[in-house]
């Protein structure tokens, strides 16, 4: 604008005649930034939405990455802990005499909770899948109702358009 370097004086000191000129400028202005961009509101507001969306959209191999290399940490901690609680143990298991008939019914023991353990992280794992699924179906079944809302809704205001 052309006022920028200008003082910007209270509005109340003003004549009328800067007043005048200061809004004969600001509508040349505006006239010519009208000129370079024939955008309605709403193609600006669909743009921009749609550029943040694909923004958050491009972040979520960065998310996956980060979440597993934070879980992959965590389990790997988890089996060192083990690891270390298991040469304790053993050095001072090693120094006891124990049954072996007991050794395998706790060998058997620990099979079988190792068992139900992976049975139930495979269950949680297709329930997820399948609640995902469901989720991305229904989210699908929305995006097609609301598509033929606005159809619907298009025509209906097309019936009122006024003949030029």
């Amino acid at each position: 604008m052309a006022t920028e370097n200008a003082e910007i004086s209270p509005v109340e000191k003003m004549s009328k005649q800067e007043m005048a000129k200061i809004i004969k400028t600001a509508k040349k202005e505006s006239e010519r930034q009208g000129k370079k961009s024939t955008k309605s509101v709403c193609d600006v507001m669909k743009d921009n939405t749609s550029e943040i969306l694909q923004k958050i959209e491009s972040k979520f191999p960065a998310y996956a990455e980060l979440y597993t290399a934070l879980y992959g940490k965590y389990l790997h901690t988890m089996d060192d802990l083990y690891g270390v609680y298991y040469m304790s143990e053993k050095e001072f298991f090693s120094n006891m005499e124990s049954d072996k008939a007991a050794s395998q019914a706790l060998g058997a023991y620990w099979k079988f909770i190792t068992n139900m353990a992976t049975t139930q992280i495979d269950l949680a794992t297709n329930f997820l899948q399948m609640y995902v699924q469901m989720r991305i179906a229904t989210i699908e079944s929305y995006d097609t109702m609301a598509h033929h809302m606005i159809d619907n809704y298009m025509r209906a205001w097309n019936q009122f358009k006024l003949k030029q």
